[in-house]
């Protein structure tokens, strides 16, 4: 999965926190940047939902990719030392 999030750019979704919306005053720049991002958590989150178990995806189907990510670390540390999420 990461080899694909790394060609698409858009690995940046599940290593940063979902940003916060930009205010009215914000430039045009900050919210076509914001819109990406939204954007491209939606992506990533359908295909990290799509490598998941249908009963995994219950789970974290209202959860964004970061999030689902962080979890899944906080499951998994210590009991599988060798794997890196």
């Amino acid at each position: 999965m990461r080899i694909v999030l790394n060609q698409k750019r858009k690995e940046y979704v599940i290593k940063e926190h979902v940003p916060n919306e930009p205010g009215t005053n914000a430039s045009r720049a900050n919210k076509h940047k914001f819109k990406k991002h939204m954007d491209d958590i939606l992506d990533v989150g359908c295909l990290v939902l799509a490598t998941m178990t249908p009963e995994l995806q219950k789970q974290y189907e209202y959860m964004f990719a970061y999030e689902i990510i962080q979890n899944l670390k906080e499951i998994l540390k210590g009991k599988h030392d060798c794997c890196v999420v």
